[in-house]
C-alpha cells in the first residue's frame, strides 16, 4: 500500500512538472497572448510555489478578481483571504506590478510625446484606473516635448482633488519645465470632465500662460476609458 501512494505521489509530481514545462515552452515559443489569464497567473505563481499545483489558485484568483491587473493591484488582505495564500504571494505580485509600471514608465520617459501619446495614456491606466480616490499627476515637458518626469502632485478624496494653478505653475519652474500633461482620474469609471474640472484646467492654462509654459493637454482617466481635453478641444 505505501509502495503504491508512493508511486501516486511521484506520478502526481511528474505530471505537475510536465504541466509547468508545457507552459512555460508556450510562454517562450508563442508568448502570453498564447495564455489563457488563469494560466499567467499560474506561472506567476510558481515563483513562489516550487512544487505545488497552481492550477486551482489562479482560476480563484481570477474568479475573485476579475483580471489579471485587479489581481496584481489587489489590497494584502484581499489577496490573503484567498486560501493558500500568503504574503509571498502578494510581495510577489507586488513586484511583478512595480516592474510593470516602470517598464511603462521608461518607455514614455524615453520618447517624444507627440509620439507616444497612447503609451502616457496606457502608463497612466495602468497606474490610475483602479483607484479609489481621485489623484492629480503631472508629466513635464522641457523645450523640444521630451518627457523630463513625471509626479503625484496631490491626492483627494473620491470625487475630488485640491489643486491651485499657482502650485502647477511652481512645479513646473522647480523642474525647468516649458510644457505640461495634466493627468487625473474618476474613479467612478466616467472620464467625462465636470464643470469644476474645465474651469479649473482653464485658469491653469491661464496661469501658465503668463509664465511662458504650455499645457499640452488633461488627460481624465475612468476605468478602461479616457478623454482628452485638447481632442474635445477644451484646450487651445
Amino acid at each position: 500500500m505505501m509502495n503504491n501512494l508512493a508511486l501516486k505521489n511521484q506520478q502526481e509530481k511528474t505530471n505537475r512538472a510536465g504541466h509547468r514545462q508545457r507552459l512555460y515552452k508556450r510562454l517562450i515559443e508563442s508568448g502570453s497572448n498564447s495564455l489563457l489569464d488563469y494560466e499567467i497567473i499560474e506561472i506567476m505563481l510558481f515563483l513562489v510555489f516550487k512544487r505545488q499545483d497552481t492550477k486551482s489558485i489562479a482560476k480563484a484568483l481570477i474568479s475573485r478578481f476579475g483580471s489579471i491587473h485587479k489581481i496584481l493591484s489587489a489590497p494584502k488582505k484581499d489577496i490573503l483571504s484567498i486560501d493558500g495564500l500568503g504574503e509571498s504571494t502578494f510581495f510577489a505580485f507586488k513586484i511583478i506590478e512595480a516592474v510593470i509600471k516602470s517598464t511603462l514608465k521608461s518607455k514614455i520617459l524615453k520618447r517624444n510625446t507627440i509620439d507616444c501619446f497612447d503609451d502616457v495614456v496606457k502608463y497612466c491606466q495602468n497606474d490610475m484606473k483602479f483607484l479609489i480616490a481621485e489623484e492629480l499627476h503631472i508629466i513635464f515637458l522641457n523645450t523640444i516635448n521630451e518627457i523630463i518626469s513625471d509626479q503625484t502632485l496631490n491626492k483627494g478624496t473620491i470625487d475630488h482633488v485640491n489643486i491651485t494653478p499657482r502650485e502647477i505653475v511652481r512645479k513646473c519652474i522647480e523642474v525647468g519645465a516649458q510644457g505640461f500633461i495634466l493627468i487625473h482620474n474618476h474613479p467612478s469609471g466616467d472620464p467625462t470632465p465636470s464643470l469644476n474640472d474645465i474651469s479649473l484646467t482653464k485658469k491653469i492654462k491661464e496661469a501658465s500662460d503668463v509664465f511662458g509654459i504650455t499645457l499640452f493637454d488633461h488627460v481624465i482617466i475612468g476605468g478602461n476609458r479616457h478623454i482628452s481635453f485638447k481632442k474635445l478641444a477644451l484646450i487651445k
